[in-house]
């Protein structure tokens, strides 16, 4: 029971540290929970847009929130009010940016997602900066607190469901909205929260805050036989068997069709979170992965690459294959990097995935303007080369082959679902793909 009570203590100590620490992020997270909470109480179909307008500007927010405070821990010399200031200003303005827009698509939901990311790959790197820190020990050390906060948080979702079930078959009904309330409060501010609470202060100004951080950046044996013993080997073997298929592919010189893009992706995002957990392993394992993995790298993604163009090339741009060749681009120059500095350089590698990130979000290179820019021109091409569209104007045609009429299905679908139809000039404004493609 003392050890029950201890546990408990520590926890809530390490929840109110978080909160003091975190006041942006922890609030946006309380906020979007209980906005998701009313979403399920609600039980609308589709949600208000202002609530999930809301939702993703505090998600955002909340990533902003933890920038700013581990700016302000490695720059003592900025006010943290003023980078919390910045922090609330910078949240209002993204949601301004999404108040106008008429539905939440997918490419509101994508560009959250991947400013997200940018943000975290911050997060990351900060407290390295100008080598202040051992980036290695401090990805190390949200690693840990990442798994350990989601095996919490499983754990207790997990039991909850259990006594909610329990309670609901034996003593009396409880509505079924509860799970869902319950999932809502333990993964979007329990586990962060929890999560924040594991993490140190890197830059630390004094022995004790000093000692806390050599002590979380201790390696775990568990982990160290994981990635050793068992992770590296797995995924060696991997390796060999797509070089054999990078060599086969050479003397057949027969090309994938589409399924590669996704498989290099995860093989290369894999691997570089292998070889930065790997950075301070002493093993020979981890040794001669770091040694080979970069120069493997560069040949796999070269295959991908040539594989991603041969399918621009028939279909034009996706979002989908933009961001698998931009991230073939970035794991090409990655593999570079980390096979000059096998150890040294892993913080410029995340800092560089969050200048990518933030590139394919920034008009006009941006994802989707080049991918709506492609479609719309594949689609003119095809209606030119037919005769239906000419200086601007359509003249419907049913003698078109069969092909084309699925390209040109295909493209209008493609655009009607990304919301871009209004992008092109030649269609009327009040034009309905499900009513008027026919005529």
């Amino acid at each position: 029971m003392n050890r029950f009570n201890t546990a408990l203590q520590r926890i809530s100590r390490g929840f109110s540290k978080a909160i003091l620490r975190f006041p942006l992020t922890v609030f946006s997270l309380v906020v979007a929970a209980g906005l998701v909470c009313y979403l399920i109480n609600l039980e609308v179909y589709p949600a208000p847009l202002l609530i999930e307008k809301s939702i993703f500007a505090l998600a955002v927010g909340a990533a902003i929130g933890m920038v700013a405070q581990f700016w302000s821990e490695r720059f003592p010399h900025w006010k943290r009010l003023v980078a919390y200031v910045i922090s609330i200003l910078f949240t209002a303005g993204y949601f301004f940016i999404l108040y106008p827009a008429p539905e939440l698509n997918n490419e509101i939901v994508v560009r959250s997602f991947v400013t997200i990311f940018a943000l975290l790959c911050a997060i990351l790197y900060l407290p390295s900066f100008h080598k202040m820190a051992d980036f290695n020990q401090i990805a190390l050390v949200h690693f840990k607190s990442i798994f350990t906060a989601a095996l919490y948080s499983g754990v207790l979702s997990a039991g909850i469901s259990a006594i909610i079930v329990t309670i609901d078959l034996l003593l009396f009904s409880i509505d079924e909205k509860s799970y869902a309330y319950m999932m809502a409060i333990v993964w979007i501010v329990f586990a962060p929260i929890y999560y924040l609470s594991l993490l140190p202060r890197f830059n630390a100004v004094n022995t004790e805050d000093a000692e806390v951080v050599k002590k979380k950046a201790e390696y775990p044996k568990f982990l160290e036989i994981l990635v050793s013993y068992i992770a590296i080997p797995l995924f060696s073997v991997y390796t060999l068997v797509l070089l054999a298929y990078f060599f086969k592919i050479l003397v057949s010189r027969e090309w994938p069709s589409g399924q590669l893009g996704p498989m290099i992706l995860a093989y290369s995002v894999v691997g570089i979170v292998l070889f930065i957990l790997g950075a301070l392993l002493e093993n020979r394992f981890a040794y001669w992965f770091r040694m080979i993995f970069p120069k493997a790298l560069i040949p796999v993604v070269i295959m991908q690459m040539v594989a991603v163009w041969i399918r621009l090339d028939a279909y034009g741009i996706t979002e989908s294959r933009y961001y698998i060749a931009l991230f073939g681009i970035y794991s090409i120059v990655t593999g570079v990097i980390l096979s000059i500095w096998p150890k040294g350089k892993n913080g410029i590698v995340v800092l560089l995935s969050a200048v990518v990130a933030i590139f394919s979000v920034l008009p006009p290179m941006d994802a989707f303007t080049v991918s709506r820019n492609s479609q719309i021109g594949l689609l003119e091409n095809y209606l030119q080369s037919e005769g239906i569209l000419s200086e601007g104007v359509v003249t419907p045609d049913s003698d078109v082959p069969e092909k084309i009429r699925a390209e040109i299905t295909s493209k209008l679908d493609y655009l009607s679902r990304n919301s871009s139809l209004r992008y092109i000039e030649w269609l009327p404004e009040d034009f309905d793909l499900y009513q008027d493609f026919e005529t």
